[in-house]
């Protein structure tokens, strides 16, 4: 029987993951998604390559579980710091600032997603945009609430909508990766996605010269 370095078996189990996640993590960053085995995995973790199939049976499990870990706490925040703010275009702004901020390479956790573009199986893919639902959900929301007010044009399908959204964020996610300025990208996709949402009327009284 393994020997137990911890007052409980459920204690034991998540020092292992933990030891398992920054192992993983960490292999992704110097060999990259592709190249990486369970047997690297395990070497930087300390721990036996067979211990590993406790926690995933394969490495594109592995990294679910890994983004999900590093989601789940992430997503949650977010949320709550999403339901505080009132107004749907400051809480838009503070959505992409923090999404952004989040996977800003050599940020230790999430930015790992970084290093998956058009890499990962489609059910894979699938298992982590999973994850993040529930900002889905908040940016829904947003639209709703700005169309509700009158402050954003009508639209046939909210979640299609939603969708185009998140596409916009994942191409700054790749200005920010390239090197671009954090600032800098916020302020344009979060000014890209508002002009979209107000339409073109509101956009030209936005612009329109105050008397």
């Amino acid at each position: 029987m393994p020997k137990i370095d911890a007052s409980t078996i459920a204690e034991h189990r998540e020092t292992i993951w933990k030891r398992l996640r920054d192992g993983f993590l960490q292999a992704v960053e110097e060999e990259g998604y592709g190249a990486l085995t369970l047997a690297s995995i395990a070497r930087r973790a300390g721990i036996a390559r067979n211990t590993i199939y406790n926690y995933a049976p394969t490495k594109d499990a592995l990294l679910v579980a890994v983004v999900k870990s590093e989601a789940e706490p992430f997503v949650a925040a977010l949320v709550e710091e999403c339901a505080r703010i009132d107004d749907p275009e400051d809480r838009l702004a503070h959505l992409v600032r923090r999404q952004l901020a989040v996977l800003v390479p050599g940020v230790h956790g999430l930015a790992v997603v970084n290093a998956l573009e058009n890499m990962l199986p489609e059910d894979v893919s699938a298992a982590i945009a999973a994850c993040f639902e529930p900002v889905f959900a908040v940016v829904a929301g947003i639209v709703q609430q700005g169309i509700a007010a009158g402050n954003f044009r009508p639209v046939a399908d909210v979640r299609r909508l939603v969708e185009m959204m998140v596409g916009v964020v994942h191409a700054a996610r790749r200005s920010v990766v390239a090197g671009a300025p954090v600032d800098l990208i916020v302020a344009e996709t979060t000014e890209f996605l508002l002009g979209g949402l107000r339409g073109r009327e509101a956009r030209r009284r936005a612009a329109a010269p105050r008397e």
